[in-house]
């Protein structure tokens, strides 16, 4: 993906095993370029609003709508947010991601929670420069329910989740305690969805 800048993103997060390969197919069908991913065991689980999944199908470009999946998929389509992506290019292929899907606790602060994502957040992890991190890309929901934002963070290397785990003792060894403080949490912050995902194909 790290290489391509797609206009749109077609994400579902599938709960059952033995629906991922066909909801892959459907988006595909439906003009998407289509990844599927599954996901990495996670040693430390936090507070988020949606439950786990037995896959993430991605499908990029700026294909049809979908036909509409089983209850037992979450559906977020998202367009790309009007402001760069953050990090560093490499041309390696994208084998991992964090799935980072947030909303504002309040509809009005929406603004305040994208410009915190923006320029403290992602600004913060990208001049670390974690080991294994490549792009960093923010989208926003096209519609007016679901998750508003989505953080996809897209990795290279054998092990994402240990990627991840490299990433906050190297922001806080940058940062003073105050600081610190401000990049790991906003007031308006509700994490919908914060889950590492290997690539299957």
């Amino acid at each position: 993906m790290e290489d391509r800048q797609p206009p749109r993103l077609h994400v579902e997060l599938v709960r059952t095993p033995d629906t991922v390969t066909a909801r892959a197919e459907a988006v595909a069908a439906a003009g998407w370029r289509t990844s599927t991913w599954e996901p990495c065991e996670q040693p430390i689980e936090f507070a988020r609003q949606e439950g786990p999944c037995a896959g993430v199908v991605i499908g990029e470009g700026d294909g049809r709508p979908v036909p509409v999946a089983a209850e037992a998929t979450t559906t977020v389509s998202l367009r790309r947010y009007p402001r760069p992506s953050q990090g560093s290019c490499s041309g390696e292929q994208t084998t991992g991601i964090l799935l980072v899907l947030i909303s504002p606790r309040d509809a009005d602060a929406a603004q305040a929670l994208r410009d915190w994502g923006d320029f403290i957040h992602l600004r913060h992890i990208a001049e670390a420069g974690v080991p294994g991190y490549r792009t960093i890309a923010a989208w926003e929901n096209e519609h007016l329910t679901g998750p508003r934002f989505c953080h996809l963070y897209e990795m290279t290397g054998d092990d994402p989740q240990a990627t991840f785990e490299r990433m906050t003792p190297l922001v806080r060894g940058r940062l003073d305690p105050s600081t610190f403080r401000s990049w790991a949490w906003h007031p308006q912050l509700v994490i919908e969805e914060s889950r590492t995902y290997r690539r299957t194909s």
